[in-house]
């Protein structure tokens, strides 16, 4: 594969990636979004990534459990030089995808639906043209990661090692609102704090056409539901974002059966951890009062809070430049808002920055992220090397 870099200074390099360059980070993404893997269960994904890796005889180890990929670190060309680490995510949704492409998924019921397998093959062509760029400013290394939709891959990665030495990461998350060839970078808040539960309704159940000699857990668990929705934002301040959704609701297997037990399972998304610990707080003392309420037994179980993702100013900076001299301003926004979406890369204790780009062909409408439909033009994959690279080219070195 090869790769030609234009530009005056080494410091100044651009990756302009050729024609067979940009057919292969096409083969890269089909061949992932034909074989998309959940999270936890990435092992064939890694098993083709190793491979490319290898075959460019690029350094590189498994993750635990023959999961995600850790690149050796690449040394500068001074040894004060910067770390700088690339990330991608490598897993899938439970989503049976309904498009109608030669590339469609081939495990039914999993599907590429957030543009992992974009990240990836973008993180997979950098990679490889980074390597045979030889000696840069800046120390690199390269990160694919698990069970981002999980919420663990990080902390996984972290624990392993993945950021030691390291300066500062950067990773891309592809956006369908944006066109392709414009990205937005925006330093501070990009994502939400979040934190899913899971509550069980325990009653009593009987026959349906008689609910007084039962505890019905569907009615305890609708009220609950009820309660939810309405105290929570009537309880927060106004001015402070939070969401709580409930998102499954699942009790009962005939019509005239009253079950024994109903379980939901929820999220809550805030910008703040005070409001999330809040709307905690409200959540558990609601299904104390309905359980006393109704004669019920309600436990709710809350995971681990995941942090919001913030750009780090100085970071976010760098990449601002650098995208702005390789794209043009016009085609970087800078001011928007944050996500209630929740992202793992939060979880990488180092200066960071997300960068999103627009993968949304031209004249065309998309469909939104974590649908059966959703798709990318993938023009974009091209971009995400070019300003990857770009920006580990022109990294300014340390003082």
């Amino acid at each position: 594969m090869k790769t030609k870099f234009i530009g005056g200074r080494r410091a100044q390099q651009d990756c302009a990636p050729t024609v067979r360059m940009e057919r292969a980070l096409s083969g890269f993404r089909r061949h992932l979004h034909q074989h998309p893997e959940l999270s936890g269960g990435e092992l064939a994904t890694t098993a083709f990534l190793a491979r490319q890796l290898a075959a460019a005889g690029i350094r590189h180890r498994l993750g635990a459990g023959k999961r995600g990929i850790i690149t050796g670190i690449v040394p500068g060309a001074s040894p004060k030089a910067p770390v700088i680490a690339l990330r991608a995510d490598i897993d899938a949704l439970p989503i049976t995808e309904t498009n109608q492409v030669a590339y469609c998924s081939k495990n039914l019921g999993v599907m590429h639906a957030c543009g992992h397998d974009a990240h990836s093959a973008i993180l997979l062509g950098t990679t490889l043209a980074l390597h045979r760029a030889g000696p840069l400013p800046v120390a690199w290394r390269s990160i694919f990661q698990p069970a981002e939709e999980t919420g663990d891959g990080a902390r996984e990665l972290v624990a392993q090692g993945a950021v030691k030495g390291v300066d500062a990461i950067l990773a891309f998350h592809v956006d369908p609102s944006l066109p392709v060839g414009m990205v937005s970078i925006t330093p501070g808040p990009q994502s939400a704090f979040c934190q899913d539960f899971v509550i069980e309704v325990r009653g009593q159940g009987g026959h349906g056409a008689r609910p007084h000699n039962t505890i019905d857990p569907i009615a305890v668990a609708a009220q609950l539901v009820t309660l939810i929705y309405q105290a929570v934002p009537r309880q927060t301040d106004a001015r402070d974002p939070v969401v709580v959704t409930i998102g499954m609701f699942q009790g009962g297997q005939a019509p005239n059966i009253i079950p024994d037990t109903v379980t939901l399972k929820g999220t809550i998304r805030s910008f703040d951890q005070a409001v999330s610990n809040h709307a905690r707080q409200t959540i558990v003392r609601l299904c104390a009062g309905t359980a006393r309420a109704f004669r019920a037994t309600i436990a709710p179980t809350f995971d681990d809070l995941l942090r919001g993702v913030i750009n780090d100013p100085t970071v976010t900076e760098i990449c601002l430049k650098t995208a702005r001299d390789l794209l043009g301003p016009q085609h970087v926004e800078t001011n928007r808002r944050p996500s209630m979406g929740a992202e793992d890369f939060a979880n990488y204790p180092v200066p960071a920055c997300m960068m999103l780009l627009g993968v949304k062909p031209p004249g065309k409408k998309m469909t939104p992220l974590h649908t059966s439909t959703f798709d990318l033009d993938e023009k974009a994959l091209v971009v995400g090397v070019r300003l990857f690279a770009k920006i580990i080219g022109g990294w300014p070195a340390r003082p």
